[in-house]
């Protein structure tokens, strides 16, 4: 290997080493200073509040209610009437934008949850911890696999153990090749272990697997050519990621009466539309109660309610995309949001039920069940906002809310509110310590980067300004372009006086004129991390006087690197005498 080669190879792996504890050291100061300014939030950018609902038919126009209401769990006072509204209360804290740094985000608080093992298989447990009682997605074999401990034990008196495994083609107690093989599946989790619903990626086929009489339900088909792509089907307390253990979640309550003799609200006979007899229970409730509303989410944000009795699946509404600190409230009312470009998202379906006289204080058989509409949150990628949509049962938009503060959204007021602690000017200058590329890529591809993730990155950061920056659409071209050139200003300033020093450098240094333009090239481009990388790489010979020019030259090249000349050493000449003793 010539020197040439050596040398290049070198500083290549230098700048790798010198890029990435750059980027490390700066990952955690950036990281101390988000910490200090989402910590300081006031509870009020949290929550959003729409009251009442507008899902109830003989109920006033949904409002977005103020930042101070939240929902009453106290008996009215003498002011105070003895009946409320509906409402829709969403809400999430700082840990849901702190631990994402950290990845170590898990819904732990259901009785269901998922996890993967070595071998990719993702299990659901069920029965308050009781880690013998799940379901699990065996992805390697194609199939379900329902496993419990039985209330009969086994001859030994012991824990009976039982399993049941499901393909495509029926249930079995074996894995049997006749069964058939599920491709890439998703199911409900966290309802009732015994009967869920799955969608199958494969066969774009939904299915419905009933444990207890050991029947598999083939139901719709996604015809071909169909663009929608379902990624999640409802499952622990909804459509969700990252919810409730991250104070992230929505909270449904219908219209409710005080009840004095119980003391306590009662979402029951409350209203009772045409054809409902007194004696029957009606009520409004989230969540899901059989298995005749099923809703999808789509890879595009779109939600679906698939109806299992009339096999199809219908638009039910979408992901709302959340205030950024660029984009204006007025733009984004009716966009979508893609799944991964959300910190969290919650969807639950509201249903009208009726049911019969309860018996010995056991709630009476459903005999009818009504979807009337959905609700949906999400959390902007920064973390820094929330939004909170409902949907008529036609997927019809009834109301937004948005977290505000003073007609500000929480995107924007938090770096007002924060400004005597200096969280926001530092966090802008370290963001332009960031090389020039890398705010060029976060500009142009951090949108491409899941939320999550997002916050853990290294190089592209699209949470940075200039990466918020990137993803508003909605401005006019020509002004985008302006004001992102501004927010990188710092950096490129910074990068070309960086570039500066290493041009006269490289002129004392004797480096070849393609050389130097390659400093020059990497330096304004990766900035602070290539001109570490050149300081440490550079050669080090000492510089030695030039005969010709007389300016200081290096002593290991032939000829002068500023004028030219031939390295000419004067000839010794041995004298003709000698010292003897």
């Amino acid at each position: 290997m010539n020197k040439q080669s050596w040398n290049l190879i070198n500083v290549v792996s230098t700048g790798i080493v010198v890029t990435v504890l750059f980027s490390l050291a700066l990952f955690w100061v950036r990281y101390f200073v988000w910490f200090k300014l989402v910590d300081s939030m006031p509870e009020e950018f949290s929550r959003v509040i729409i009251r009442p609902s507008g899902l109830v038919p003989g109920e006033p126009a949904p409002q977005q209610m103020g930042p101070q209401n939240r929902i009453a769990s106290e008996p009215p006072g003498s002011n105070e009437p003895n009946f409320r509204y509906s409402q829709v209360y969403v809400s999430r804290n700082r840990e849901i934008v702190i631990g994402s740094a950290f990845g170590a985000l898990w819904d732990i608080t259901a009785e269901a949850f998922p996890f993967r093992d070595a071998n990719e298989r993702v299990y659901y447990r069920y029965g308050g911890g009781n880690e013998q009682s799940y379901i699990c997605i065996d992805n390697r074999n194609g199939l379900i696999i329902r496993h419990y401990i039985a209330f009969e034990p086994n001859d030994e008196g012991g824990p009976r153990e039982v399993e049941f495994i499901a393909g495509p083609n029926g249930i079995s107690k074996t894995t049997e090749a006749t069964l058939g093989r599920f491709h890439d599946p998703i199911v409900t989790a966290g309802m009732d272990p015994n009967r869920i619903g799955l969608y199958d990626k494969g066969t774009r086929r939904f299915y419905v697997i009933d444990f207890v009489e050991g029947i598999i339900s083939k139901s719709f088909q996604l015809p071909e050519g169909d663009s929608r792509e379902p990624i999640a089907i409802y499952g622990v307390g909804g459509i969700v990621k990252w919810a409730n253990n991250t104070g992230f979640g929505i909270i449904y309550t219908g219209p409710e009466i005080w009840n004095a003799e119980r003391n306590k609200w009662k979402n029951e006979k409350v209203f009772f539309p045409d054809g409902v007899q007194s004696e029957e229970e009606y009520r409004i409730i989230e969540g899901i109660v059989n298995f005749t509303y099923i809703p999808i989410l789509d890879k595009t944000g779109r939600i679906h309610i698939y109806n299992v009795n009339s096999q199809t699946l219908t638009y039910a509404g979408y992901l709302p995309v959340p205030m950024s600190l660029f984009l204006l409230p007025a733009a984004q009312q009716n966009d979508i949001a893609n799944p991964r470009s959300v910190l969290a998202y919650d969807v639950v379906p509201v249903y009208a039920i009726r049911r019969l006289p309860s018996v010995l204080k056991e709630p009476g058989k459903i005999i009818d069940v009504k979807y009337i509409g959905m609700c949906v949150g999400s959390v902007s990628r920064e973390g820094t906002s929330l939004a909170a949509v409902v949907f008529d049962p036609n997927g019809k938009l009834v109301c937004r809310g948005d977290t505000m503060s003073n007609d500000k959204s929480t995107a924007e007021a938090i770096y007002d509110t924060n400004e005597s602690t200096l969280a926001p000017p530092i966090l802008f200058l370290l963001e332009n310590l960031q090389p020039v590329a890398f705010e060029v890529a976060s500009y142009l591809c951090g949108d491409r980067i899941e939320a999550g993730a997002g916050h853990r990155a290294l190089f592209i950061l699209p949470n940075s300004f200039i990466g918020m920056m990137g993803r508003v659409n909605s401005r006019e071209y020509v002004g985008k372009q302006v004001e992102a050139f501004l927010l990188m200003a710092p950096s490129l300033i910074l990068s070309v006086w960086l570039a500066i020093k290493v041009n006269k450098d490289a002129i004392l240094a004797g480096l070849s004129p393609v050389a130097k333009k390659w400093w020059l090239i990497g330096t304004i481009a990766f900035g602070l991390p290539a001109y570490i990388t050149y300081r440490l790489t550079r050669s080090k010979e000492t510089l030695v006087s030039c005969q010709n020019c007389g300016k200081m030259r290096r002593p290991d090249m032939e000829n002068c690197h500023r004028c030219g000349s031939k390295w000419e050493i004067s000839e010794l000449t041995p004298s003709n005498w000698r010292i003897s003793d």
